[in-house]
């Protein structure tokens, strides 16, 4: 099979394509032919070697893919071979097949096409899991996500609007603002507007960005006010981690005492969802709630580029330089 060898952790020139064995499913894991790929941060940070649990070079990265089942492991019932299913390998998906455990895999629904289906899942259960287990989001609150316009982010503002939330959307360019206002924020903001933006207080603040960002909007937090940090982009350059500048970023988010977190009664919750797998079984089931939102036409994951296989390393390119919105994703196969 074909495969991009990450031969080093460092830019997107590091992705080699190469011919590698086909794997073989193992006990309690299928084998998937992968027919598109959908592209993380994580898997820029993956590539740079600053991911948790990341492989030592070379390895193949690739967090989320779609595709058809092709053989399952010992003890594997199902999905039956030949069913076309989304899969979150964590690590291995930038391949023609990849070898995922059964827990990381799901049917996709009837009309949902292998390029919705790469685009939605990492990004939809992130955004659940931000909004509505950690951030407990409630009908009527100011909710504002950061990078509004990115795959994440333009999920996260469909489903706190759709929850009745007013979203504040946080993003860089004035066509990235109009989508996520397009996408249902009530207001939309650059980051140099930023602190004027909370100034009025808000009650959940999803951040991926987090550095500079951080004070202003843990000071703007209402009583009961809870910020979810799932993301350090402002530690990362166009094509390589900014270490200075990720030193500098960190000493901006100065230090949280525990009683400026009991007196305000404010909450902050950090998390990384491919850290969690003994979630698997409930991740599956707010999956099956992502999907009914999407039949119903309520939430659409948002694909701002489709690129060839033989692209993929500049499909890194336009997802760490920020030059993409919504989700990038890769095709294999006609």
């Amino acid at each position: 099979m074909r495969a991009w060898l990450a031969t080093a952790y460092g830019s997107p020139e590091v992705l080699s394509l190469r011919q590698l064995p086909a794997p073989r499913p193992g006990a309690g894991e299928v084998l998937v032919a992968v027919r598109a790929i959908g592209l993380n941060f994580a898997d820029c940070a993956a590539r740079l070697g600053v991911y948790p649990n990341v492989p030592r070079p070379p390895f193949v990265p690739g967090m989320e893919v779609s595709g058809e089942v092709t053989a399952l492991g010992e003890g594997v019932l199902a999905p039956a071979v030949g069913t076309p299913v989304a899969a979150v390998p964590i690590f291995g998906g930038h391949a023609e097949l990849v070898r995922v455990a059964a827990t990381h895999v799901r049917p996709l629904p009837t009309g949902m096409g292998f390029v919705e289906g790469a685009a939605m899942g990492v990004t939809g259960l992130t955004a659940d899991h931000a909004l509505y287990t950690v951030g407990r989001v409630r009908p009527g609150e100011r909710v504002v996500i950061t990078a509004a316009a990115g795959g994440v982010g333009t999920m996260a503002v469909q489903l706190a609007a759709g929850a009745g939330a007013r979203v504040v959307g946080v993003a860089s360019t004035e066509g990235k603002r109009r989508l996520a206002k397009e996408l249902g924020a009530a207001e939309v903001y650059g980051y140099d507007q930023y602190r004027a933006a909370v100034q009025a207080g808000v009650d959940v603040v999803m951040d991926s960005v987090g550095g500079a960002l951080f004070r202003p909007g843990w000071r703007a937090l209402r009583p009961d006010g809870r910020y979810v940090l799932f993301g350090f982009a402002a530690a990362m350059g166009a094509r390589r981690v900014r270490w200075l500048h990720a030193a500098v970023e960190l000493l901006r988010m100065g230090v949280v005492l525990p009683q400026a977190l009991v007196a305000p009664c404010r909450t902050l919750a950090g998390f990384n969802l491919s850290l969690v797998p003994h979630l698997a079984g409930e991740l599956q089931e707010r999956f099956a709630r992502l999907e009914q939102l999407w039949a119903a036409g309520r939430l659409r994951p948002v694909v701002g580029e489709i690129l060839p296989f033989a692209e993929l390393p500049h499909a890194h390119a336009l997802l760490q330089g920020r030059q993409s919105v919504g989700k990038v994703v890769v095709t294999l196969g006609e």
